[in-house]
């Protein structure tokens, strides 16, 4: 049914003459076409793995031609062959971002970097609702902005918008009210041609913030010097206040990385006038996602932590350094790219044992050998935790933070954080 207080966009007023064509059938895509639905367009989705019969397979110059507008999912790189027939049909491409922020009216805050982005959002759009002000936490979140307007949401309102390199690089329309880049370390070079490339995505929400209302921390400054790039040295947030001053004493922002992330946050806090209390208040009630760094268990003095959430080096390393001691380390999985012998070098003198799972064990295995660290090869997470807790004693940490993506063993980072869970519970009974 037409939602008719939805109005179209002048940059989509030639849309309705032609079908919409939504590449990719995952949250973004339903999202896409329930909201193309709402608007009165005819929409087809497309993805070549679905078995869904009411998806299309192929996508070619052919079919290119039935379509005015085609709107992709991030998964799309911005040179896929399906967009590459949409472009020279004289299609309009969009990714969703681009397409859900054109129907946006209120305050848009983006939300970037290599790790930290997720827990930034999610406390934000929590202080917000703590003082009043409606605010939801969308994108690479979960929560696709399209899903957003779909719903019926107040479209004034703030959204708080987690943007990977993914979304960022195609951007033509949306314009933040604010950038908030949390850090940057080398990530998704599978992905990104290189570090450059990588950098160029997400510093390309930098330049279509109109304001000029960025904030940034150290390695992102430091970053766009080694790679050439000018950003202002007065945008960055520096770590320089203690927890117990900035009153988190006891909360999760209270030891790195997290403090930084509640000091991104209150940069954006201070330019908007809004009261420190509110911030502190919700510090103090905030709980982050699971699998960030989260206690699982204790046991006959072992503690079992899952961070399946650390998908690249600089998450780990992060991970590490919160312990005095060296942890029992279980960790691997598909590689991204980058460094891999610079990562260990950095890691090895942090871990007493190593545990490897994954298409990158074997590979990992060889460089600590070299360096006389322990590394043992598992076929499966449950075997890989048995190990590492039989191997451990009283005061040891077996830390969960994989450095890799998931999806050679797991459908995501979420399904493998669950099976760490399964496996310290089976081993532990």
């Amino acid at each position: 049914m037409t939602n008719p207080e939805i109005q179209i966009p002048e940059q989509l007023s030639a849309v309705p003459g032609k079908p919409v064509a939504v590449l990719g059938c995952g949250i973004s895509g339903k999202s896409v076409e329930r909201l193309c639905s709402q608007l009165g367009w005819e929409a087809t989705l497309f993805d070549e793995k679905s078995d869904d019969p009411s998806v299309v397979n192929s996508f070619d110059s052919d079919r290119a031609e039935e379509f005015s507008l085609v709107v992709y999912s991030p998964g799309f790189h911005k040179d896929h062959t399906w967009l590459q027939c949409a472009e020279k049909a004289g299609a309009l491409t969009l990714s969703e971002f681009d397409f859900s922020s054109l129907f946006w009216k209120g305050t848009i805050i983006a939300i970037t970097g290599t790790n930290g982005k997720t827990t930034l959002a999610e406390f934000l759009a929590k202080a917000f609702g703590h003082t009043g002000i409606d605010a939801n936490a969308v994108g690479n979140i979960g929560q696709p902005l399209s899903e957003l307007i779909a719903n019926g949401c107040n479209r004034e309102s703030i959204a708080v918008c987690e943007i990977s390199s993914f979304q960022a690089e195609s951007l033509k329309h949306l314009v933040p009210d604010y950038v908030l880049w949390t850090n940057f370390s080398e990530d998704h070079l599978d992905r990104h041609a290189d570090l450059r490339e990588y950098f160029s995505a997400k510093h390309r929400l930098v330049t279509r913030c109109s304001s000029g209302k960025v904030f940034f921390d150290r390695s992102v400054y430091r970053s766009a010097i080694e790679l050439g790039t000018s950003l202002s040295e007065e945008c960055v947030v520096d770590d320089d206040t203690q927890a117990k001053a900035l009153g988190i004493g006891g909360t999760v922002f209270a030891t790195l990385p997290e403090r930084n992330t509640y000091l991104m946050a209150r940069a954006l806090w201070q330019d908007m006038g809004l009261a420190e209390t509110d911030l502190i208040a919700t510090a103090h009630d905030f709980k982050k996602s699971p699998h960030r760094m989260e206690l699982i268990r204790n046991h006959e003095g072992v503690s079992f932590w899952d961070d399946s959430k650390a998908t690249n080096f600089h998450a780990v390393l992060g991970a590490v350094s919160r312990f005095e001691d060296k942890v029992v380390w279980i960790g691997g999985g598909k590689g991204k790219g980058g460094d891999l012998e610079g990562f260990i070098d950095c890691l090895y003198s942090r871990i007493r044992e190593a545990h490897l799972i994954g298409e990158t064990k074997e590979e990992i295995a060889e460089l600590l050998q070299k360096r006389n660290v322990s590394a043992v090869l598992h076929e499966t997470m449950e075997d890989a935790v048995s190990a590492a807790f039989k191997k451990s004693k009283q005061g040891d940490n077996v830390l969960l933070s994989p450095g890799f993506a998931s999806f050679d063993m797991f459908e995501g980072y979420t399904q493998r954080g669950e099976a760490f869970k399964k496996a310290v519970s089976l081993n532990l009974i």
